[in-house]
């Protein structure tokens, strides 16, 4: 609820008066968010009744039966599920604004790249005959960076007044009214480089940081790990310890946070945010972290990169095998933060122009509005 997902029918909703409703499986006992951070938004549990094929049939009961009373239907990924979803709400509902979110890789869309839904050639010509409906009825996609804007356009000439930008960001009226007044100086915040998220799974590549850490004088610093941790990875961290002791001093796991205020306190006091993917299309996190003013360390496999550091002015992208680079840009903010202290308001300021929900939702409710 609190991702895009979540967000974009919520902004709608708030800001644009939508009877806005999330659809999905009650896949936990708790959605405590729809009455904290989303609250207004409804949602709607459909019953898991098995598949059809690949296609599971409570989605297909569910817009079967509301199809005509939903004007706009908000789908995610470019699959084929989503292509018959999407074929099916037009069919009953042809004048429901059908809009596509992408989440995926810019390779997916490259230049001579071809998209294939099946290994059998005969499912696969069936199912790109579906794509090439999906995108005749489509009035909407976006994607989360401006490169794969354009790589989406030119991968499908015929829906390129239909591809737009349209980046994460964060939820800047709950954010607003939280922090009013407590949103943390420079001078305030405390020497902590950040990271956020499942602490250890392979495609986060946090090891790299550890790797990184050993090669760097923290002095006054500390390196924070916020997240449910890997068993594996604390077991590497705890044997480079063996050779590394002082890392114990040095390095901070939180373990998992659920409590939404108590996540974003820790981009308050942080001073610089660092993701060390593999793949990200967009780190929802760097969004957060952009609120609070941290500076951001990336890596190449994050897509969005370029976008979230306006071409590298507020932070820095390295390659996601070089942990040398990576503690030399520690060990560099580290000796001198003075960069991150002029950057500060910068960052702020850039944060709550183009990455707060209030400013980026007006996108798609025009799109919407201009399609009627």
């Amino acid at each position: 609820m609190t991702k895009d997902l979540g967000q974009i029918p919520y902004f709608l909703y708030k800001l644009h008066g939508y009877n806005s409703t999330i659809v999905c499986y009650k896949n936990s006992e708790h959605y405590d968010n729809i009455t904290g951070e989303v609250k207004g938004l409804k949602i709607d549990f459909i019953e898991n009744i098995g598949r059809l094929s690949f296609l599971e049939k409570g989605v297909l009961k569910y817009i079967y039966k509301n199809a005509k009373q939903i004007d706009v239907l908000n789908l995610y990924i470019f699959s084929k599920f989503t292509f018959v979803y999407g074929i099916l709400y037009k069919k009953l509902n042809p004048k429901g604004f059908l809009f596509l979110k992408l989440d995926g890789y810019n390779e997916t869309f490259a230049e001579g790249n071809k998209i294939t839904h099946s290994t059998n050639p005969i499912k696969n010509s069936i199912l790109k005959y579906l794509e090439k409906s999906f995108l005749k009825k489509v009035d909407l996609v976006t994607i989360e960076n401006q490169e794969g804007e354009k790589l989406v356009q030119k991968m499908f000439p015929s829906i390129v007044s239909k591809v737009m930008y349209l980046p994460v960001g964060v939820n800047d009226l709950f954010l607003n009214e939280t922090f009013a007044n407590k949103q943390k100086s420079f001078k305030e915040k405390e020497n902590i480089i950040l990271t956020v998220g499942r602490v250890g799974e392979e495609i986060k590549n946090q090891k790299m940081i550890l790797k990184a850490l050993t090669k760097t004088d923290m002095k006054n610093w500390k390196m924070v790990f916020v997240g449910p941790v890997n068993d594996s990875f604390k077991i590497y961290f705890d044997e480079l310890c063996i050779k590394f002791p002082y890392l114990k001093e040095k390095v901070v796991f939180t373990g998992n946070i659920s409590n939404r205020v108590e996540l974003y306190e820790w981009y308050n006091k942080s001073k610089v945010f660092c993701m060390t993917s593999l793949k990200e299309s967009f780190c929802h996190s760097i969004s957060e972290a952009l609120y609070f003013g941290n500076y951001i360390i990336g890596t190449e496999g994050i897509m969005s990169m370029k976008d979230v550091t306006d071409n590298g002015k507020y932070g820095v992208t390295l390659k996601s095998d070089d942990d040398a680079a990576l503690a030399a840009t520690f060990q560099k903010l580290i000796d001198d933060d003075s960069q991150l202290s002029a950057l500060y308001p910068e960052i702020v300021n850039f944060s709550r122009k183009h990455f707060v929900w209030s400013n980026i939702i007006g996108k798609v409710h025009e799109q919407i509005t201009n399609s009627k």
